[in-house]
């Protein structure tokens, strides 16, 4: 049988942008499993091929670098740094359909949605048996299912309504979709990951994987974000992620040492080898060192949070302060004598990034308590006073339903900062527009961000309205 490469809306290719500003290449590979033009796909051994070919394609921009530009400078936890043109307009909430970053997230999820309906149209038609041996077969189909359902929930957080391409098209005409509405993707996404759940394995070693855990664990995510959260479903979902076996690292700051990749609280990691091996992570170089400004500055209302927390533990593994009054760039927040990085991707190219971790759902799991009753909040200051002890902090002060909710927002941000995130905790829980406005920077004087509701998603990409009338 033959598997036929198409191009999608956004072609999937896997191409890494230099930075405008930075001083320096960064080292580019090819997932060595990609595959193009017609292969013969007859056996198992091509099969996993294809399923690692998915993998190898999410090592794209999107996920190595414009998850945490998103999730981190878009919210208050950062600046966008440097001198690119497109980090800022995310920043300043300036940002139109010809923005750089809008247009290669669009090509990075809907390559990854490519590949994966790839898996998932030609797998069912491999006719050797050895593909069904220990269920092979329904588990790389779970898996693909998963990393559908991931990338959809990716461009609904970001974009709204998109077009829903669930199979190769097969002429122009299909290729030039309309916008499925939000509810529609919802379904989808959901329909995925129930799929995935049932086929995937319940867990593995490489937390690259696609498992049962991460399967229950965006779901749990999913409904909480939908535009009328499931607060029940929530809860369901990050107990079955919960009992899957994962418990927290003892040392917050150990969850970023290299020594301790997939450890026990990762859930969904990405693998990064370094690029003496299959795939090299090249953010960490532009976030943290000197020379050149670097992106995604940590922002003054940020250390000001961990400060007035006490939270020294959780600020010093998010933040490192160095001293580069010696560089010749300006900066119009911070004194360069006493200046902050990002310190949770320590290893170089070697560093990985959490995608999901226990962390995340237990605090989850504490939001979908106290919004199911308003008695809740106790039951959600046990799980929320779990994470705060790991980081030898006292229990939370929150001691009724509307305090609560503000302590595990606050809780998520101090946790979770530069992981992906914030901007997304905002969005579904309506505080995007209010937390922004409120914005100050170190001297105490407004951003001015002026934040309105059209300003809360990213625009379609100009290229994509060009290419397809009826997404207009």
């Amino acid at each position: 049988m033959n598997l036929k490469i198409y191009s999608l809306i956004a072609a999937g290719a896997f191409v890494l942008s230099v930075q405008s500003g930075c001083k320096k290449d960064f080292l580019k590979k090819d997932p060595i499993d990609k595959i193009t033009g017609d292969i013969a796909l007859s056996n198992a051994e091509g099969a996993n091929k294809l399923m690692k070919g998915v993998y190898d394609g999410m090592y794209n921009d999107y996920n190595i670098w414009d998850y945490m530009t998103n999730g981190d400078v878009t919210s208050d936890n950062a600046y966008a740094g440097g001198d690119n043109p497109a980090n800022i307009q995310i920043d300043l909430f300036t940002v139109n359909s010809t923005n750089g970053n809008v247009d290669r997230d669009w090509s990075s999820l809907y390559g990854d949605i490519k590949n994966a309906n790839e898996v998932l149209e030609n797998i069912p038609k491999v006719a050797d048996p050895a593909l069904d041996i220990n269920d092979r077969r329904n588990q790389i189909l779970g898996e693909a299912s998963g990393i559908r359902a991931y990338q959809y929930f990716n461009l609904v957080r970001l974009f709204g309504a998109v077009p829903l391409i669930l199979k190769t098209p097969s002429n122009l005409t299909e290729t030039q979709q309309p916008k499925a509405t939000i509810e529609q993707i919802y379904a989808q996404i959901i329909k995925d990951l129930e799929f995935a759940i049932t086929h995937t394995a319940a867990t593995a070693a490489n937390k690259g994987i696609v498992t049962k855990g991460v399967a229950n664990a965006l779901l749990a995510k999913v409904y909480a974000s939908k535009p009328n959260p499931d607060w029940a479903k929530v809860n369901q979902y990050c107990d079955a992620t919960i009992a899957g076996g994962y418990t927290l690292f003892t040392s917050f700051n150990g969850l970023f040492d290299s020594a301790n990749k997939n450890n026990s609280e990762s859930i969904w990691e990405m693998q990064y080898q370094g690029y003496g091996g299959e795939h090299g992570n090249w953010m960490p170089g532009v976030i943290t060192g000197t020379g050149w400004k670097r992106f995604n500055t940590p922002s003054n209302d940020l250390v000001k949070a961990y400060d007035d927390e006490g939270d020294l533990i959780r600020k010093n593994a998010s933040i490192l302060f160095k001293d580069v009054s010696s560089d010749g760039w300006s900066d119009n927040y911070w004194s360069k004598n006493n200046y902050p990085f990002i310190n949770k991707y320590r290893a170089d190219d070697k560093s990985d990034s959490y995608m999901i971790r226990l962390a995340d759902i237990i605090l989850l799991k504490a939001e979908a308590l106290n919004e199911t009753s308003a008695a809740g909040w106790s039951q959600s200051k046990v799980l929320v006073d779990q994470i705060r002890t790991r980081v030898k902090l006292g229990g939370t002060p929150a001691a009724n339903q509307a305090a609560m909710r503000l302590a595990i927002e606050k809780e998520r941000r101090l946790e979770l900062a530069f992981e992906g995130h914030r901007w997304f905790d905002l969005l579904r829980t309506n505080r995007a527009i209010v937390v922004m406005n409120a914005q100050l920077d170190g001297k105490g004087a407004s951003l001015n961000y002026n934040v309105t509701p059209a300003n809360l998603l990213f625009p379609i990409p100009q290229k994509e309205i060009d290419r397809n009338p009826n997404i207009r």
